[in-house]
């Protein structure tokens, strides 16, 4: 079942792609390249991943875009490297995170940029009597093992358990 997305931001190539990598310092999983290039952010039709025992389902608002080579917003938060380069430097995320999309509070869906897994990021829960550390690993909700078995993974509203 392919996913389909609306509201895409205007199409990239390698070279932004590559420059992302270089922003970030490390090579994203080529799914994720091949995803982003095809689409390049936007709205998805199968937006929701579903719960579990101890959780409860998530709505995935948006997938971020990849900036193109030059653009003048390209440090802007609604692009991948302009969220990385900022919650990073406020040390909202770790900096082995690369926030991927969003749901509708504006918490992350990330990729981890060490073991490609996929987490559900939840910003709106820090603790101010949490130390910085403690805060982000309570912040963490593993997802998939992989990006693509997480965009394989998002369901239909209709078919999600609430």
């Amino acid at each position: 079942m392919s996913i389909k997305l609306s509201r895409s931001e205007s199409a990239i190539d390698v070279s932004d792609v590559e420059l992302l990598e270089s922003q970030i310092s490390t090579h994203l999983p080529d799914s994720l390249k091949q995803f982003f290039l095809a689409h390049n952010g936007g709205i998805p039709d199968r937006d929701w991943w579903d719960g579990d025992d101890e959780n409860e389902a998530i709505r995935l608002k948006r997938f971020k875009a990849i900036a193109r080579s030059g653009a003048q917003d390209a440090s802007d938060t609604k692009y991948l490297g302009g969220c990385y380069m900022a919650m990073t430097g406020r040390k909202v995320i770790p900096v082995t995170l690369l926030p991927f999309a969003i749901d509708d509070g504006g918490n992350f869906f990330c990729l981890d940029l060490v073991d490609g897994g996929v987490c559900f990021y939840a910003t709106d829960s820090f603790d101010s009597d949490l130390t910085i550390t403690e805060n982000q690993l309570n912040a963490y909700r593993w997802l998939a093992e992989t990006f693509d078995a997480f965009v394989s993974g998002l369901k239909h509203e209709s078919d999600v358990d609430f």
